[in-house]
């Protein structure tokens, strides 16, 4: 299928608008009373294999969610994708005809951009528009189990037997990939790039101390250019191997490919159970100790802790007290963490949780508004992909939303790393842009292999 997904994401806030966005054709919106084309689907079971290795099968979109412990989804194609409105994704299995009830249902699988109306760069141009979509193939794994599952149009359905055991031969004969080395990678010049970081963190605290806001998130990139362009498939098996407690993900079009390995839920809903958390305040891994002494640190993750809430109890039956934070170590870092689970009203759906929580002030800042308006005026490269969420979303509502942090912009041999730091009152910027700095090379240290 050829069809572009649309962009479906919450605003952030004041932002640019994207005129060729405007310009560019796009998919036909099916309007809520005219019924959508039929599909069919149909899965049968496989050989589990590496599932990063489906990266290399060069089917655009391709999205890629993994989680902790094995239980993977990789979508590759479109069958459908929906319009800007919740009413058009709750339709996106509607008239699909399950030939294999016995096997794991259809899941929808998509990257969200940070922000809707951004203006892509050069980085994300190829990348973007990306979106929610229902794949048409998918490779499902769970509980030490796999399926490969084919969706397509109705009028197909007789060729999908064929297609399966063609597609399934295909899937058995692949290279391993993620098996393949990477050659060494150079840092390239940052130019004045650190000096303009530490400048806007110090003109964001000033801003603060005025009362304009609580907090802001300031991003910046980091680069590197390798020997021979890696694979992608290598990059994210390297990520799972340095960060076996995060959730990877990729997403691929335009010849690039997002990928990462983030610690970040941003909301999971099994059935009415919200499950969510606070992910602020950093440390090296050696100094974790320090987040718990830290004013600054416990100030910052307050913040957050308390802004997840208020977003939540609108649409909960029951929120419980807020528990004090703990060390959540990782490889070559350490946050404060406080999870956070509720339970929801029956109207309450995924996607509008996804809206409800995005961004929240550990992407972005508080107040929202104030802190998106801070950051059109202090970041002069867009998010693109970077801290937006990334989703998987079952047909009976269930889904998990992770935010996409701790991840690169593979482009040939070019590799460029996004990332932020929260800047509270008390910050300063040589502190905030080491931070940045730590961050990027745990995401270079997991693929280099370091300890």
């Amino acid at each position: 299928m050829t069809t572009t997904p649309e962009t479906l994401s919450p605003s952030a806030g004041p932002a640019r608008q994207n005129p060729a966005a405007q310009a560019r054709p796009q998919p036909r919106r099916v309007p809520a009373d005219e019924p959508l084309p039929a599909l069919c689907s149909m899965a049968i079971e496989v050989a589990p294999l590496p599932p990063e290795r489906l990266l290399a099968l060069g089917s655009e979109p391709v999205a890629a969610f993994i989680a902790p412990g094995g239980d993977a989804w990789v979508g590759l194609g479109i069958a459908r994708c929906p319009g800007r409105d919740a009413h058009a994704v709750s339709r996106l299995w509607s008239a699909l005809r399950d030939d294999s009830p016995d096997a794991p249902a259809p899941v929808a699988l998509g990257a969200l951009p940070y922000r809707a109306d951004e203006l892509p760069d050069a980085l994300w141009q190829g990348l973007l528009p990306a979106g929610l979509v229902l794949p048409e193939r998918l490779y499902l794994q769970h509980g030490g189990r796999a399926w490969w599952r084919l969706t397509l149009p109705l009028d197909q359905a007789g060729t999908l037997r064929a297609r399966l055991a063609q597609q399934t031969r295909a899937l058995a004969a692949l290279a391993a990939d993620e098996t393949l080395p990477l050659t060494a990678a150079l840092p390239l010049a940052e130019g004045d790039g650190p000096e303009r970081y530490a400048q806007a963190v110090t003109r964001a605290v000033q801003r603060i101390r005025e009362g304009e806001l609580v907090k802001v998130v300031l991003a910046r990139r980091g680069a590197v250019a390798f020997d021979a362009p890696p694979a992608p498939a290598a990059v994210l098996h390297r990520m799972g191997q340095g960060h076996p407690d995060c959730v990877r993900y990729a997403w691929q079009r335009g010849g690039k490919s997002w990928l990462g390995a983030t610690p970040e839920t941003l909301v999971r809903l099994d059935g009415r159970v919200l499950r969510t958390e606070a992910l602020a305040g950093t440390r090296p891994a050696a100094r974790a100790a320090e987040l718990l002494a830290s004013a600054k640190d416990l100030h910052e993750h307050a913040i957050v802790v308390d802004a997840i809430r208020r977003a939540i109890a609108p649409l909960a039956l029951s929120l419980p007290e807020a528990q004090p934070p703990v060390i959540r170590a990782l490889r070559g870092l350490a946050h404060l963490h406080t999870s956070i689970q509720a339970t929801l009203h029956d109207r309450v759906d995924f996607l509008r949780l996804v809206h409800a929580l995005h961004p929240t002030p550990a992407v972005c800042g508080l107040p929202v508004a104030s802190a998106a308006a801070l950051l059109a005026d202090l970041e002069r490269e867009p998010r693109g992909l970077y801290a937006g969420p990334f989703v998987r979303l079952s047909a009976c509502g269930d889904g998990h939303a992770v935010v996409s942090l701790r991840g690169l912009v593979l482009d040939g041999r070019q590799a460029v790393f996004p990332a932020g730091a929260g800047i509270v009152e008390g910050s300063e910027g040589e502190a905030e842009l080491a931070e940045t700095r730590l961050k990027q090379q745990v995401v270079l240290d997991a693929l280099c292999g370091a300890a």
